[in-house]
């Protein structure tokens, strides 16, 4: 057994029995539901932003790879905007229009997703191909996610969209943006990263104590009872998540033709792939922090995630194995 699949593994336990003791800590009185705010914000301000800058710090970017996290950021960017107009279809009110734009318009696109998927496809070049992909992914959540989560999530919002994206820019929550910046501009200019953090798994450590975090979080927002109620909006994030992210994939992939660095090979498989994975559990952090209906944003993650394992990866595997 390989090294990714032993961390997968251990990472897929960490994570449902994270889910578990969430559920079972407010269920018992232990600790109250908004403890779940809390959580996610540290996990998406500090967690996440950490690990981004290490990450793309660490990864020697080249020309040519620039397609990729370009094309993921105007993937997640038509995504979002599809789904906050369909999502009138499904959503009962105001604000989980807004919810469904957040949960159906992105993917969970790192270890404990795509990446993961498209390393049993084509082993480790995919996932370091994956780790590209998703480069600007913090930037796309601050300036797009926050801004959409804060709109939603008032009743009576007030200003306009510059308002809205200037005061998401200079939010304390934003931090994850200069982050990544600075980790883009140290890496194109050919500074190395300290070799300590590689010696010392200082990136495994992080990404191994944020996962149980975030989703103890999710376990503390989750309502089961709530899955029924949900239908509608379980059903509608499922056919963008998976029949639109895919259609939009490919449609984007075929665009690059046109391009001096088209999308060929494994890199258009990779676009592809991680086109229609199931929701990110970032959607899930920022409908807690900016409190747009983070109880539906919890049930509609667990639902998301349990049917693309269910009915969508066997068809993965089937079609690009």
């Amino acid at each position: 057994m390989s090294t990714v699949v032993q961390k997968f593994i251990v990472s897929a336990c960490v994570i449902v029995l994270s889910t578990v003791a969430g559920y079972l800590c407010r269920r018992r009185g232990w600790l109250a539901e908004t403890a779940s705010e809390r959580i996610m914000t540290w996990v998406a301000v500090f967690g996440y932003s950490s690990v981004g800058f290490l990450t793309v710090w660490g990864t020697p970017l080249k020309p040519a790879d620039a397609i990729l996290p370009i094309g993921a950021v105007l993937h997640m960017f038509v995504m979002t905007m599809l789904s906050l107009a369909i999502g009138r279809w499904f959503a009962s009110d105001r604000a989980e229009q807004g919810l469904f734009a957040l949960i159906a318009g992105v993917g969970n696109n790192g270890f404990t997703g795509g990446a993961f998927v498209l390393y049993l496809l084509y082993g480790e070049e995919a996932m370091g191909l994956s780790n590209i992909y998703i480069l600007l992914f913090m930037a796309m959540a601050v300036l797009v996610l926050y801004p959409l989560a804060r709109h939603y999530a008032n009743d009576f919002p007030q200003g306009s969209m510059a308002d809205l994206l200037r005061k998401s820019i200079f939010d304390w929550r934003s931090l994850g943006l200069p982050l990544i910046l600075a980790a883009i501009a140290l890496s194109s200019w050919g500074i190395k990263r300290p070799e300590f953090i590689a010696r010392f798994h200082i990136v495994d450590i992080l990404v191994y104590t944020i996962t149980p975090l975030a989703f103890f979080g999710i376990g503390l927002r989750l309502r089961i009872s709530r899955m029924a109620s949900l239908g509608r909006m379980i059903i509608g994030t499922a056919v963008v998540r998976f029949g639109l992210g895919a259609a939009t994939a490919i449609a984007l992939a075929w665009a690059t033709q046109i391009l001096p660095w088209s999308l060929e090979g494994l890199r258009w498989k990779v676009y592809v792939v991680q086109g229609f994975v199931p929701t990110a559990i970032t959607s899930v952090a920022v409908a807690n922090m900016f409190r747009l209906k983070p109880d539906e944003a919890s049930a509609l993650f667990v639902a998301n995630t349990v049917i693309y394992l269910v009915f969508v990866l066997p068809l993965v595997f089937w079609i690009f194995g």
